[in-house]
């Protein structure tokens, strides 16, 4: 519901209304006609505000009241109103004898009467000639009375339920609302009067009751049809124009044009809604909406005055009439006449007293915050020569990671998680405190407690390459801490392995390359590189190629197994790493419950004696525990596979992100995207792109902003020699 709500002007609770219509009888303003069910017309003047009243005349008929309309339906009267009960169509004529009275008189001329009860009416404009009332029945039949002659009577329509009526003098069409269809007649078959029923120039399902219509002349002329559910414009050809779905019922509808806005390309109408809104459009653009406070099944936009204009009239199923309008008091827009001065002097010094107060409360310390919770803080030590650790790699060099606690308020015990990844060479220190506070914080590793110097390999199968635009850097000074004479390639062991990683530099192409046969170390390798560089060198621009053909490779190894384990699998089908796993998972289940069962009968066999069958179980039970075996050993080589690869993907995405970075762009992508999660992939990477289409490949380097056409195509080039 709106937070905005209707402001309530003029409000009248009269029971058994069924109608209502603003009329003009006096002093070029509108007035309010109310219709009851008991039959009782009454006429308010709502814009007189010297009487709350308001009642002008009143007049007591002896049929209810379905429907009322005002115009010259008489020659040489005014002030005509037409009744319309389920029997008769009632002509009455309202006199006021003097403007400045506050009474009226309603008098009855003549009526019509009817065979077969009425529904509802819509008036039929003439050329030169008095506006003409067209009747439908219960039974969708058409009488047409204009003034005290009836043109035609009783033509009928192809429909059993009556709907809205309405007439379009532009197209001289006339539009029924029957049966959930809309359709368009011509109006002048009808003159006929004919009693065979007519056929329709068009016919539209509107798929829901409709219960009001709005026809708009001019050079576009359009019917606009509120049902239930929704609003639908249709022109005169029987397209739709635009339709508009309503989250609640709808109750009533009412088209309206502005005083103050003479542009007639739009249409504009207020809808009402069974959750007490008020919808105001600008055709099918929600231009406001507010709180009714009640649910109106008629409205209205009046002028009751000159000060209350366009104002909106409410009547509810209750009988309450309430006229409001949107905004505030019209008053309220005055400028007020009494000017404000700003004595400045005094200001200031309101100033410096408030200044003093705030220098006071800063000496106090009551605006000082003390830092809740613990601080920590990470810092690279002494790096040390050899460790003497037994379960480390011999000859491998150490460093200290120093602490710094702050904060520490009666904190007793701390509880220091250390975890570490070769693939990201950083310590994450995890602090628990007994108040369940916990501190993050992560510190990368210097180069040479990872790697040792190692021989160069050319041959390796993994590359990345960077480019610079200035000359190549020497890198046996960029890598000063390794006793290596060599400026234009140097090799790198991790301690304690056999992976290694070669860095070649290219003097004529000013480029370098990060050769290895593990993929993972490249990301490693390529940021120790590209950060030395940058503190080497003051302004200097690198760029490198992000490396989608080993992610592609990578991607094809985690969805397929290998050629010898597919044929001992299958000889037809490629089983994914996933699905083998969850099959060896399966098989595991099955030969555990045949374990168990196997044992379950053995233990039967002895309570009850019989030893005879103990040798087939036997060897029953070995064979099923075997292939239990088997399956466990079949599920962990699978699972390992499957994070090995995880890994190296993993450490493929971080450089994608650091490469990425060099360019000025932001991706998510990163080591840890696809870490610490039980999604798949492709999951984490439909959550990220924001849609499900195309694979994984082609998300990946949207996640990137490039395409394969766009990244420079790097030239290999013979290495300058040694």
């Amino acid at each position: 519901m709106s937070l905005f709500r209707l402001v309530e002007w003029v409000s009248h609770t009269i029971p058994h209304t069924s109608a209502i219509l603003n009329a003009s009888f006096f002093q070029d303003r509108e007035q309010l006609v109310v219709g009851g069910e008991d039959g009782q017309i009454i006429i308010l003047d709502p814009g007189f505000r010297d009487d709350s009243n308001h009642v002008l005349a009143t007049y007591l008929t002896k049929y209810p009241i379905l429907q009322m309309a005002s115009d010259k339906f008489l020659a040489q009267m005014e002030n005509i109103l037409a009744v319309l009960s389920p029997t008769k169509l009632t002509y009455f004529k309202v006199t006021v004898e003097k403007e400045e009275d506050k009474h009226a008189t309603i008098e009855e001329i003549f009526s019509h009467s009817f065979s077969t009860s009425a529904w509802n009416m819509c008036i039929i404009p003439i050329e030169d000639s008095t506006p003409q009332i067209l009747v439908q029945s219960i039974d969708c039949k058409l009488s047409l009375y204009q003034g005290d002659q009836c043109v035609f009577s009783l033509v009928p329509l192809r429909a059993l339920q009556p709907g809205p009526i309405g007439y379009c003098q532009t197209t001289q069409t006339l539009f029924v609302a029957n049966n959930g269809f809309l359709a368009a007649i011509k109006f002048s078959l009808m003159s006929s009067g004919s009693q065979k029923k007519i056929n329709y120039d068009w016919s539209f399902n509107l798929g829901d009751t409709a219960i009001h219509m709005e026809v708009t002349e001019g050079l576009k002329p359009t019917t606009i049809i509120l049902c239930r559910r929704h609003v639908s414009a249709f022109n005169s050809s029987g397209s739709v124009v635009w339709q508009i779905r309503l989250e609640a019922v709808g109750m009533s509808m009412v088209l309206y044009r502005s005083l103050l806005i003479n542009n007639t390309q739009f249409n504009r109408l207020i809808i009402a809604t069974s959750d007490d809104t008020l919808l105001i459009f600008q055709d099918n653009k929600l231009v406001w909406n507010c709180s009714a406070l009640m649910s109106p099944v008629a409205l209205l936009v009046c002028s009751y005055n000159k000060i209350y204009e366009n104002t909106i009239t409410m009547m509810a199923s209750n009988g309450k009439i309430v006229v409001g309008y949107l905004g505030t008091e019209p008053s309220l827009y005055k400028v007020p006449e009494e000017k404000v001065i700003v004595n400045y002097t005094d200001r200031i010094d309101q100033f410096k007293e408030l200044e003093l107060k705030i220098k006071e409360s800063d000496a106090a310390g009551g605006l000082i915050k003390r830092k809740e919770g613990i601080q920590m803080k990470l810092s690279i030590g002494e790096i040390g020569k050899r460790t003497i650790e037994p379960n480390a790699a011999p000859n491998a060099p150490y460093c200290n990671v120093v602490v710094e606690f702050s904060e520490l308020h009666n904190v007793s015990k701390l509880h220091i998680n250390i975890q570490s990844e070769m693939a990201s060479p950083s310590n994450q220190i995890v602090l628990n405190v007994g108040n369940s506070l916990t501190v993050l914080k992560s510190i990368e590793l210097p180069f040479k407690v990872l790697f040792e110097e190692a021989q160069i390999d050319r041959n390796a199968k993994y590359k990345v390459t960077f480019d610079t635009n200035v000359g190549v850097l020497a890198l046996n000074q960029l890598f000063s801490e390794y006793e290596s004479d060599n400026p234009q390639a140097i090799g790198f062991c991790l301690h304690g392995t056999d992976k290694t990683v070669s860095i070649f530099a290219a003097n004529k192409s000013n480029r370098y390359r990060i050769q290895s046969e593990h993929v993972s170390l490249l990301q490693i390798a390529s940021a120790e590189l590209v950060k030395r560089i940058a503190s080497s060198a003051g302004s200097i621009e690198i760029g490198g190629t992000i490396p989608f053909g080993y992610m592609h490779e990578l991607l094809e190894e985690i969805n397929q197994v290998s050629g010898n384990e597919k044929d001992h699998l299958t000889e037809n089908k490629d089983f994914q790493l996933e699905a083998k796993k969850k099959e060896d998972s399966k098989t595991i289940d099955c030969r555990t419950k045949e374990v168990r069962a196997i044992v379950s009968l053995s233990l039967n066999s002895c309570k009850t004696g019989n030893m005879g069958n103990l040798p087939a179980l036997d060897a029953l039970f070995d064979k099923s525990y075997r292939e239990l075996l088997d399956s466990m050993d079949s599920y962990n080589v699978t699972n390992s596979k499957i994070e090995t690869e995880k890994t190296s993907l993993n450490s493929l995405f971080q450089l994608a992100a650091d490469i990425s970075k060099l360019s000025k762009v932001e991706t998510m992508l990163n080591g840890h995207f696809w870490a610490n999660t039980k999604q798949s992939l492709r999951d984490r990477l439909c959550w990220a792109c924001r849609t499900e289409r195309g694979n994984e490949m082609k998300m990946i380097e949207k996640l990137c902003e490039h395409s394969p056409k766009e990244l420079p195509k790097i030239k290999e080039e013979e290495e300058e020699a040694d």
